[in-house]
């Protein structure tokens, strides 16, 4: 008679119900098949083919896992989304890598970078079945750096209070940086003197807006940004102000 044991049992029923899958893939081939495999594990699954984009799906979706191929379209490669979680200071969903580079230093230097597994190109749809649950029961709910913020070539850091132009830090004071964070969270949106007022000098926030102190720090804010290359303008009309960059 075959014993069954709870574990066992446990490992060959779990599903990927409730888990939000980020599929980081440039072959069409294989992305359908990792989301038909997350989907028919009960799973919701987000396609991105480059780095960028997935960077802009972590800044505004709860991703739980992340499957990564090593080699993507666009100029950064899949160990340039490692580097970006380790900048970042916050902790980053698991990660599994695919890629045809099946060599043991590509291997070594993949987890080196802070991925959890890696599977070699091309796999078996029940090994990888199999390494997102086990990577799914290493999983910490909620571990996505929702305190980043991604918009086109402007990202924003908020726990270390870094905002970034096309990878390069921009130069800020606090109060403006405090400023770009608000303004970027709206893309493009029109954001009141009363509402800025309130969500940046949140200390005085039941006083009156006072003109001159937002008029100057706008006036800050947009010296940092003059220097980018193609860099970020704020706009300030009848409505309020907003933050414009170009495509």
């Amino acid at each position: 008679m075959t014993v069954i044991s709870k574990t066992t049992e446990r490992t060959e029923t779990m599903t990927l119900e409730g888990v939000k899958v980020l599929v980081v893939e440039d072959e069409t081939v294989d992305a359908d098949l990792v989301i038909r495999q997350i989907e028919a594990l009960g799973g919701g699954a987000l396609h991105t083919d480059t780095v960028q984009g997935a960077r802009e799906c972590l800044a505004d979706h709860s991703i739980d896992l992340v499957v990564l191929d090593r080699m993507l379209a666009g100029s950064e490669n899949g160990f340039e989304l490692l580097k970006w979680f380790s900048e970042i200071e916050v902790a980053a969903p698991p990660v599994l890598i695919t890629s045809r580079l099946a060599t043991s230093d590509d291997h070594i230097l993949g987890l080196e970078l802070g991925a959890d597994d890696y599977i070699d190109k091309p796999f078996d749809p029940r090994e990888l079945t199999a390494r997102l649950r086990a990577l799914l029961r290493r999983a910490d709910a909620m571990r996505s750096p929702m305190s980043v913020q991604v918009w086109g070539a402007l990202e924003i850091r908020s726990l270390n209070e870094v905002a970034l132009w096309n990878g390069e830090k921009i130069a800020l004071r606090p109060q403006s940086f405090a400023v770009l964070k608000t303004l970027a969270s709206l893309k493009g949106e029109y954001l009141s003197r009363r509402a800025l007022w309130g969500e940046v000098w949140k200390k005085n926030k039941f006083l009156p807006p006072q003109d001159t102190v937002i008029n100057t720090e706008i006036s800050r804010l947009r010296s940092s940004l003059k220097v980018l290359p193609n860099g970020p303008r704020v706009v300030a009309e009848d409505l309020g102000f907003r933050l414009v960059i170009e495509d």
